[in-house]
């Protein structure tokens, strides 16, 4: 059996964001948080109607691209929401002989258009710009509530989360919270720092359809 043309038995192990299993078939992807050993108990599980998993179904005709960097293991999904609004799916496979078997799926059976991209420095480091300002934005907010609660002025906390947040805020105080913060942000840029001056290679498969 030719695996990279007939997926109907295979269920893939992967990792990602609520999703541990992929099964692929002839109109779409369906991403499952729950593990399977095989396609029965995959479908079992599928048409249950009440059930605490999470399940995602990206239709083929709903994708617009495919991507994954070549120094890295994720591969990206941008799928047309329900809404309207393009969103991604991030995953990776467990096997690394996976990647093979899905891409040839992906070129050989629905024909999508493969392009090799250089990335330009910003692009390849976007999403760690992102998280280096989103850092940057709560280490402030934390830091401005550490001076309140010090000065006993903050707000009573509202619920439980609020209550712990301000424990630790409260724990760590003013300096504490600018030292986390600046860790983290070295982390970033650390990472950010190879990529920048040497962008990865992007594989983008793009469906017919688009």
């Amino acid at each position: 059996m030719d695996s990279a043309h007939n997926l109907q038995n295979i269920i893939f192990p992967i990792t990602g964001n609520k999703v541990s299993s992929l099964f692929i078939d002839e109109n779409s992807m369906k991403f499952s948080s729950q593990k399977f050993d095989d396609t029965l108990t995959f479908h079992d599980a599928w048409k249950k109607k009440l059930s605490l998993a999470t399940k995602l179904e990206i239709k083929y005709d709903d994708i617009r691209s495919v991507r994954k960097n070549d120094n890295e293991s994720d591969i990206v999904i941008w799928y047309k929401s329900w809404s309207g609004l393009n969103i991604s799916c991030v995953f990776s496979f467990l096997d690394v002989n996976d990647y093979e078997i899905f891409f040839t799926y992906l070129e050989k059976k629905l024909y999508y258009k493969k392009d090799q991209i250089t990335l330009t420095p910003l692009k390849a480091v976007s999403s760690y710009l992102i998280g280096l300002v989103m850092t940057i934005a709560f280490t402030l907010f934390a830091y401005y509530e550490a001076l309140e609660i010090a000065n006993g002025t903050a707000e009573e906390p509202r619920n439980g989360k609020e209550i712990f947040f301000n424990y630790v805020i409260g724990l760590l105080g003013d300096k504490g919270v600018i030292a986390v913060g600046l860790v983290i942000s070295a982390i970033i840029v650390y990472k950010m720092r190879p990529l920048f001056l040497k962008p990865p290679q992007q594989q983008k498969y793009q469906p017919p359809h688009v």
